[in-house]
């Protein structure tokens, strides 16, 4: 039986209809951890900044295997934006170091520099630290124009000479917040004169590094959360083949965690950018042990900074309330999708869940337009790769994946008796044109979504609506029975409906291995690189001399 294929784009390129806003007004997210940071233009100073940092280093450490050293001790009192210590507690600022990219000379003679942590702790009456909810930490790096690299080449200084300091604190409404700390720390633990920092500091150079906004939500939304982020997924990756990152951890009760990092979120209709945003939704490291009433039970889902490609310039601290709009967002706009609720919210130590002040926000419209046309462009690509000629060796793949919610090598080997190599050949294409995904290790092929998995339960039953469970375990044992007849039994086993036709359509491939020279194939080295890395061909069936060449060994 056939079925009409529709007739569309290539499945990973495609555009996506435009979508439209409205304002909407929805519970603020929090903002979470944030960071700057800052050159001091010093190096003409009696003493820089960094150079102060690592004389204290000497004065209080003097070896790195006695870190950390306490810096100071710090009143609370002191800083408006630090809560008291937990009973029987003092807050102190730790100083700790570790090796720096640049140094001085070359070769033998090459001395690595080194940067310092200076981070705030709470101290025990037992002398342990503990760590806290309330973070901040500067990092000192120097800025001295006789740096280089171990291989000589020299060190960049974008903004001058002298000492960066980045700072990275939580629970920070603004930039200016933020900026507040690294100097309220400096100004502590060096003694040092605020007036003289902020004549040293390079204006340009105040740039935002890290930038988090955030809800906690009720555990018994997850699976919707994580869903709506796959959708989202999808659609960038469709609409933009743009620079995506995505991890996905899958625990036998569903998502631990999903993360997705893009540089392309204008295409669902939010505020374009010059730099990557990464929203992931996670818990608390064992969450399961934690009560439910306790709220570090349930997940947070959180939009960040996730920094700028290439030579691209970091934000500028003034821009803190645009990039913060952004952020709120995609964090508001994917918890309405996934039906999030302000009475679905949680609250915690830190922000007030579903008693958070009320803001309007751009949300982008015609995601259900941009979802049909993203799953019509998949579906084609499922009718496409089901209906290979001369073969029915991918639509099995396709079922048993179907079936399976998702299956090991090992099953679609065992279920469809095709050789391991074969199986990989066409999982990696049908990766490439966004049918199937490979998750964790080892590797689990998937759908690339539920709205996907129920597309291809409901194609495969048209395409072949009288093949039966028996019929594909026939097929099965008929294919290793082939392989067994050859003379190698793991080579690829594309055969099908014959001996002379394979499952790629080929009908030319000959029992015998062929080999030939690298330099006699019209190939060049990263087309093989790429082959590997792929599986589009196996470890074996490459070889590499390694008689004449010790260092193949």
């Amino acid at each position: 039986m056939s079925v009409e294929t529709p007739s569309t784009p290539d499945a990973t390129i495609g555009t996506l209809p435009d979508p439209h806003i409205e304002d909407r007004v929805a519970s603020q997210p929090a903002a979470h951890g944030a960071a700057v940071q800052a050159v001091f233009n010093d190096a003409g100073r009696d003493l820089a900044l960094y150079s102060a940092v690592h004389q204290l280093w000497y004065d209080i450490v003097g070896d790195r295997d006695e870190e950390p050293g306490i810096a100071a001790a710090v009143d609370h009192n002191d800083l408006p934006w630090l809560d008291a210590p937990t009973s029987g507690r003092e807050w102190v600022v730790q100083l700790t170091s570790s090796r720096w990219k640049a140094g001085t000379g070359t070769g033998d003679d090459y001395s690595a520099y080194y940067k310092y942590d200076l981070t705030l702790r709470e101290r025990d009456e037992e002398g342990d630290l503990h760590k806290t909810g309330k973070a901040c930490s500067l990092r000192v790096i120097p800025q001295f124009d006789d740096l280089n690299y171990e291989d000589g080449s020299e060190l960049t200084l974008q903004y001058g000479d002298g000492s960066l300091v980045r700072c990275s604190t939580t629970w920070a409404d603004s930039a200016d917040e933020v900026e507040g700390r690294m100097l309220d720390v400096l100004e502590i633990v060096l003694d040092v004169d605020r007036g003289r920092l902020l004549e040293d500091r390079e204006p340009d150079s105040r740039r935002l590094t890290d930038a988090e906004a955030h809800h906690r939500f009720d555990i018994g939304w997850k699976r919707q959360v994580i869903e709506v982020m796959d959708q989202t997924q999808e659609l960038i990756a469709y609409g933009g083949m743009s620079e995506i990152e995505a991890h996905q951890y899958r625990q036998r009760e569903g998502y631990l965690e999903a993360l997705l990092d893009a540089d392309r979120w204008h295409l669902l209709g939010f505020e374009r950018t010059t730099y990557d945003i990464e929203l992931k939704c996670y818990q608390a490291a064992g969450w399961t042990e934690i009560p439910r009433e306790d709220p570090a039970h349930h997940p947070k889902l959180e939009a960040s900074f996730a920094g700028v490609d290439g030579d691209g310039a970091l934000p500028h601290v003034d821009d803190w309330d645009e990039v913060m709009s952004v952020l709120h967002s995609i964090v508001s706009a994917h918890l309405e999708w996934a039906g999030v609720g302000r009475d679905e919210l949680v609250a915690d130590d830190y922000q007030p869940g579903p008693a958070s002040p009320d803001y309007r926000y751009a949300h982008p419209c015609g995601r259900r337009e941009q979802l049909r046309e993203r799953y019509e462009a998949v579906g084609t690509e499922i009718h496409r790769e089901a209906l290979k000629a001369n073969t029915q060796a991918v639509y099995d793949i396709l079922r048993v994946i179907a079936t399976e919610s998702g299956a090991s090598y090992d099953t679609l080997e065992e279920r469809t008796g095709l050789a391991r190599s074969t199986i990989r050949y066409h999982v990696s294409r049908l990766a490439e044109v966004g049918v199937a995904e490979k998750v964790s290790n080892p590797v689990l092929v998937v759908f690339p979504s539920l709205a996907v998995l129920n597309e291809a339960e409901d194609i495969l039953r048209r395409i072949y609506p009288d093949d039966q469970v028996d019929d594909m375990i026939d097929r099965a044992e008929k294919r290793r029975e082939r392989r067994e007849e050859r003379d190698d039994p793991s080579s690829v086993d594309d055969l099908e409906e014959s001996d002379d036709q394979d499952d790629a359509g080929d009908g030319d491939r000959r029992r015998d291995s062929e080999w030939a020279y690298f330099h006699d194939l019209s190939l060049e080295p990263h087309q093989l690189a790429n082959a590997l890395e792929r599986e589009y061909l196996d470890g074996d069936e490459v070889r590499v001399r390694t008689d004449r060449r010790d260092w193949v060994e």
